[in-house]
């Protein structure tokens, strides 16, 4: 097996090692999604095929900066004219990168320049940096989003809102949050579940009760 993209998913990082030793050239690939081998390698969470890729010293993009968290090579990007605004080949928001990846220096360096700190991704997923912050449960980029205007409702794949996944990980703070903004905890997913029933499914009794006390 010589496609790297399955030997990071399969946690084959020696097989990794070798392939890119008889062909670096493999490290510039990019998955069928549009990922680059990094940022591959980052989605599912293979950090040893993120050190074995990155031993090449071959350059990385601004997407890849933000989901390392090299804030210089960042700033040097923006710093060039890089649109701090444009979709990564795979599809996401800067800003959703930065929240994702809990980067939250890249998250204070695009926040600013963001046109649309709702922009979903342009893939099967669509999430919103609002989603990714609130899957990462970082309370603080949460609150921040929604001070720039992110919309508190704005709906994923199949119809998940951040509420959704606030209730579903028991996230008191974050529901709060999303509540105050004007969220509603009414609303359904693709399966007709609310938020309740995400906190119930969850564990999160209390939380469902609170819920539906509005």
């Amino acid at each position: 097996m010589n496609d790297p993209f399955e030997l990071v998913a399969s946690g084959d990082l020696d097989g990794l090692r070798v392939a890119l030793t008889r062909e670096p050239g493999l490290a510039r690939l990019r998955h069928a999604s549009g990922a680059s081998l990094v940022a591959w390698s980052a989605y599912v969470g293979n950090v040893g095929a993120i050190a074995a890729v990155r031993a090449l010293e071959i350059e990385i993009d601004p997407y890849e900066a933000i989901i390392l968290g090299d804030g210089d090579e960042l700033a040097a990007a923006l710093a060039r004219g890089w649109d701090g605004n444009a979709l990564s080949p795979d599809g996401f928001a800067p800003l959703a990168l930065a929240a994702f990846f809990d980067n939250a220096r890249a998250f204070e360096q695009l926040l600013p320049i963001t046109r649309d700190v709702s922009r979903q991704a342009e893939n099967p997923q669509k999430v919103a940096a609002l989603h990714a912050a609130t899957a990462k449960r970082n309370t603080a980029l949460v609150e921040k989003l929604l001070r720039a205007g992110a919309v508190p409702d704005q709906a994923q794949a199949d119809g998940f809102t951040a509420l959704h996944v606030a209730a579903q990980n028991g996230d008191a703070a974050i529901a709060a949050l999303l509540l105050l903004f004007g969220a509603d905890p009414r609303l359904t997913n693709a399966k007709g579940m609310d938020a309740a029933a995400h906190a119930r499914a969850g564990g999160h009794e209390w939380l469902a009760v609170r819920l539906e006390r509005g």
